[in-house]
């Protein structure tokens, strides 16, 4: 991946994080929960503060959510989010292979899939990829990270097009995507006209917020 892609797209996953469409990982935000009572206090006090920018409060409240036996999958799912998107890749893994276990949830299945693709673990990362979308099917953010691993794997390239082309609807960042791999094949009209979608739909997105 080239440092000017890896780049958009880190940035694309921060920008997610403000409500900005387009990027691999699933957000706190999206991570519905049917808490109730001190739990469910623990685990919207969290999302308050981290909404909010106190980073640490929030760290801090989610940790002391961990002890809470019912918030606690809630509560590594997003710690494993917040960690994942401030780069600490090692620390996401450990949470999100937990987490996948107390809350087998697509969202958790979809970002252990993305953080497989950054450390290279491609098979393992196919895997949970396929199995957040047997849990639902509908996540353009699966797709997007399927059609990734899919490239890194290098034996399934027209189901990882096909993939990346239906995440493109929602998700902006499958144009970049795209656009490398059909850079990487010689075919430069193709990936301008992926990046030049990319700067359209981005757009379109960010308008309709």
């Amino acid at each position: 991946m080239s440092n000017f892609l890896s780049l958009v797209l880190s940035l694309s996953i921060a920008g997610n994080l403000l409500a900005q469409s387009g990027a691999s990982l699933v957000s706190a935000e999206e991570l519905r929960h049917p808490l109730t009572g001190k739990s469910l206090h623990m685990i919207l006090t969290a999302k308050q503060h981290l909404k909010s920018g106190k980073h640490e409060l929030g760290m801090q409240a989610l940790r002391e959510a961990m002890t809470d036996p019912m918030a606690m999958p809630y509560a590594i799912s997003m710690l494993a989010t917040e960690h994942l998107t401030a780069g600490q890749v090692d620390i996401a893994l450990g949470e999100l292979e937990q987490a996948v276990l107390v809350l087998p949830r697509p969202e958790n299945h979809s970002n252990l899939a993305y953080t497989l693709y950054l450390k290279g673990d491609t098979e393992r990362g196919l895997l949970h990829a396929r199995k957040a979308l047997q849990l639902d099917g509908g996540q353009p953010k699966t797709r997007l990270v399927l059609g990734m691993l899919l490239l890194q794997q290098g034996a399934h390239e027209t189901e990882a097009l096909r993939q990346l082309q239906t995440a493109a609807r929602e998700s902006p960042s499958a144009h970049l995507v795209l656009a490398q791999h059909y850079e990487r094949a010689g075919q430069a009209p193709e990936a301008e006209s992926e990046r030049r979608a990319y700067v359209v739909t981005s757009q379109a997105f960010l308008a309709a917020k």
